[in-house]
């Protein structure tokens, strides 16, 4: 009897809870022998399988897989690597368009108790709790787009330890935001090293460099060049853990920074490889004057930590819901 595979498409939205299953949804799967058309389901619901697939134990195995909904972002992934006589489970999202962010747990009085650390972070050259939160609110109101990357890095950032293995997250190395090119602790939305909606700028102990530099091999890739992506970098390094949405820590070493800290520049790639990050990122960007969104971000990086087992769940402690909501 020849071996088979078999795949499950678990169907989620922008809340991460199931998708409406009274909405129709197109999923294609890909596989990549040339001329072999895609598995399609074309249906109603949020879990479609896919059975008794052939199953080679070779490169033919993976799987490209979209999702299509009328009135939502088209997603995706690949590879799938299928297991032999037994089912791959593989979650996506789905998120609307148009949509909102809705900041349900990161209210500035809320941070403390869900994300303690990023509270500190937030709160560092203000005169008091007062001054850091009206910042934060008024970062809330006017630049949701910007805070919403700022979550979603930061969150990416916690997720990462260092050392590997211990209970040191990366983000513990931070000590305050940059919100202006003066280095004061007001917000400037017209400063180019405020928040963004695709990047944030903060100062670091130049401990987290070093962790970074010694990491084992694998888990961080060295920037070539990082001074023509970045004015003024010196050093880059690309988190290596998912096929898609990794951060990127890139350090100012030249830049003024406080004594034993480094000003360090923190953004997530669409993309793992360099090609991909290239033509499907950067140039578009630069040609566009585009930003990497953070609707993007959010989405590939749950999926993205979905994929593999054991890892918790990508939490930025907001959502994603249809402005009509």
């Amino acid at each position: 009897m020849a071996d088979t595979t078999s795949l499950l498409v678990n169907l989620f939205d922008g809340t991460r809870h199931p998708f409406h299953a009274d909405v129709n949804v197109l999923v294609q799967v890909f596989r990549p022998q040339p001329n072999k058309p895609p598995l399609v389901a074309n249906a109603k619901g949020n879990s479609f399988r896919f059975d008794d697939l052939p199953f080679n134990d070779s490169p033919d195995d993976d799987l490209r897989v979209t999702i299509f909904a009328k009135h939502h972002y088209e997603a995706g992934f690949f590879p799938v690597t299928m297991p032999k006589n037994d089912t791959r489970e593989l979650d996506l999202m789905l998120v609307p368009k148009p949509y909102q962010f809705v900041f349900n747990r990161s209210a500035w009085d809320q941070l403390s108790n869900n994300r303690q650390e990023l509270f500190e972070v937030l709160g560092g050259g203000t005169a008091d709790d007062a001054a850091a939160k009206a910042r934060y609110e008024r970062l809330m109101k006017q630049d949701p787009a910007s805070l919403a990357a700022l979550l979603n890095i930061s969150t990416a950032i916690s997720d990462i330890s260092l050392p590997r293995d211990s209970g040191t997250t990366a983000l513990s190395y931070f000590k305050n935001l940059i919100w202006n090119s003066n280095g004061g602790p007001d917000w400037d939305p017209a400063s180019p090293e405020a928040p963004k909606q695709d990047r944030f700028y903060a100062y670091a102990t130049l401990e987290l460099r070093d962790r970074i530099v010694a990491a084992p091999k694998g888990d961080f890739s060295k920037e070539p060049l990082p001074g023509l992506p970045h004015p003024g970098a010196t050093l880059s390094y690309k988190q290596n853990q998912f096929g898609e949405a990794n951060v990127q820590f890139t350090f100012h070493e030249k830049a003024l920074s406080p004594p034993g800290l480094v000003k360090v520049e923190c953004d997530i790639d669409y993309f793992a490889d360099p090609v991909s990050h290239a033509i499907l990122e950067v140039i578009p960007n630069h040609f566009t004057h585009g930003k990497t969104t953070p609707l993007m971000a959010y989405a590939l990086r749950w999926m993205a930590a979905k994929a593999q087992d054991g890892l918790p769940e990508f939490d930025p402690l907001y959502i994603i819901q249809s402005q009509a909501a």
